[in-house]
């Protein structure tokens, strides 16, 4: 490799970790555990009750114990809570907490994106059709995450609805 081929080499790996170390979660079990905790309380202060199916929780407990392949939740992205209600639910039930694939307008959060990475967030442009790189990475990480069973969570809408109405699904994701 001669010393421009070296340097582009460099360059390329150099954007390439920044993207890494932006999409990836970073799952840490005590802070996993506070963020329940602050949910808990939250939801208990906001909410009279919330009522959990216990019966279909308990066969998608039996169908995680068994797994061949990932277990992925779509839930509707009515609202913030959404995501923030199924993983404290798993969490509470003794369940796998899903690696969730939030976009990356969270980053700005200074504090917010590391707590949601170390709770299983992973993180993902609006758009990436131009930049074949992050779009391999970013394949590669989903990839990654189906190989090894994980469970995922992601909202078929693609952001939040503002009107509290179901989006127009968009297929990107899957």
């Amino acid at each position: 490799m001669d010393v421009a081929e070296d340097k582009v080499y460099r360059e390329v790996e150099k954007v390439a970790i920044k993207n890494i170390d932006t999409i990836i979660s970073n799952y840490n079990h005590r802070a996993l555990r506070w963020m329940a905790q602050v949910m808990k309380l939250v939801f208990t202060s906001v909410y009279k009750q919330i009522i959990v199916n216990e019966h279909a929780l308990k066969r998608v407990k039996q169908l995680c114990a068994s797994r061949k392949g990932p277990i992925i939740f779509c839930p509707t992205h009515r609202s913030y809570i959404d995501f923030l209600l199924v993983s404290a639910v798993l969490y509470y039930y003794d369940m796998e907490v899903p690696h969730i694939c939030a976009g990356d307008d969270f980053l700005s959060l200074v504090g917010v994106a590391d707590l949601l990475r170390m709770s299983g967030a992973y993180f993902m442009r609006r758009s990436f059709r131009d930049d074949p790189l992050y779009k391999a990475i970013f394949t590669s990480y989903v990839e990654y995450l189906c190989q090894e069973k994980m469970v995922m969570e992601f909202f078929i809408e693609g952001t939040r609805s503002r009107t509290n109405k179901m989006m127009t699904p968009k297929f990107g994701i899957l």
